[in-house]
């Protein structure tokens, strides 16, 4: 009889119900603040909230292969006949590579470990994974869990809004100069995850623009998907959230909604505190 079990990392942690699942397992990365090592766990919101307002210097690292090795074992003394991991996009972390290291260093492990980095994190990737969970819960085979995580993969989105450039400078997204100048003339970048990647889409100059943007990409994938889940994304962005939400209820009565108020420690370091946008996985 199979025992499935599902490993993700701690970026993904955007659900508080993905916590209540006793099959789920997760790789901590770590945020290192002023030369002190955190791991995500270990950092709340409020600590997080002061660090990104300070002068700290923020630096973040993945789990290492040893970490991924110690879980795989967990999941064989409890008796697991397979895994499924589950982590952020290659593109932007060495997650993917450490837990690949791992699973060649296991020995007798007989146990069926499938290694998975779909295009997008954090919040993309915990909204489809609590669609997956529920399906293990249900006693879904592990072949066709496979089958169901790559349809509801297929195409995820991620993008949003944030109030400070300067973020995407100190994560290398930007140079200094244009984080400076988009600053000062008040520009409202647009971020979106293309092939893995945290790409600057757009620069705009209001709320309203941005939220044009995001509903674009609502209606897209509103008109082509008949399973439609969207977390919208409030970070201290309260009016221009609930616009988004208002507008989905209005027009995709079947859609799925999360509220999320929340984001990794990893990410506060590269993205800051404030701004607003919306995960959608689809099929």
């Amino acid at each position: 009889m199979e025992k499935i079990g599902i490993l993700i990392d701690s970026t993904t942690h955007t659900r508080k119900e993905l916590l209540q699942y006793d099959f789920i397992k997760t790789a901590y990365l770590k945020v290192i603040i002023d030369q002190k090592e955190y791991l995500e766990s270990e950092l709340s919101k409020e600590d997080m909230e002061k660090f990104v307002s300070g002068t700290h210097k923020m630096l973040t690292s993945q789990p290492s292969p040893q970490n991924f090795i110690d879980l795989y074992n967990e999941f064989k003394v409890e008796g697991y006949t397979h895994v499924l991991v589950v982590v952020l996009s290659e593109q932007i972390s060495g997650t993917f590579q450490s837990a690949l290291i791992a699973k060649t260093m296991v020995e007798d492990l007989r146990m069926e470990i499938s290694i998975h980095s779909p295009k997008t994190a954090s919040f993309g990737i915990a909204n489809g994974i609590h669609l997956i969970a529920e399906k293990v819960k249900t006693g879904t085979k592990f072949k066709d869990l496979l089958d169901f995580y790559y349809n509801v993969f297929k195409e995820p989105l991620v993008t949003f809004t944030l109030s400070d450039l300067m973020h995407l400078f100190k994560g290398g997204r930007l140079s200094k100069v244009q984080a400076l100048l988009g600053t000062v003339l008040r520009i409202k970048p647009i971020i979106e995850m293309l092939d893995g990647k945290l790409e600057l889409v757009k620069k705009t100059r209001t709320n309203n623009a941005c939220y044009d943007f995001f509903v674009e990409k609502i209606n897209y994938y509103g008109n082509k998907y008949e399973n439609f889940y969207i977390d919208i994304i409030d970070l201290n962005a309260e009016e221009w959230s609930q616009k988004l939400e208002d507008y989905v209820k209005a027009n995709y009565p079947k859609a799925t909604i999360h509220r999320t108020n929340y984001v990794s420690p990893v990410f506060y370091v590269h993205l800051g505190n404030k701004g607003f946008g919306i995960a959608v996985v689809a099929y």
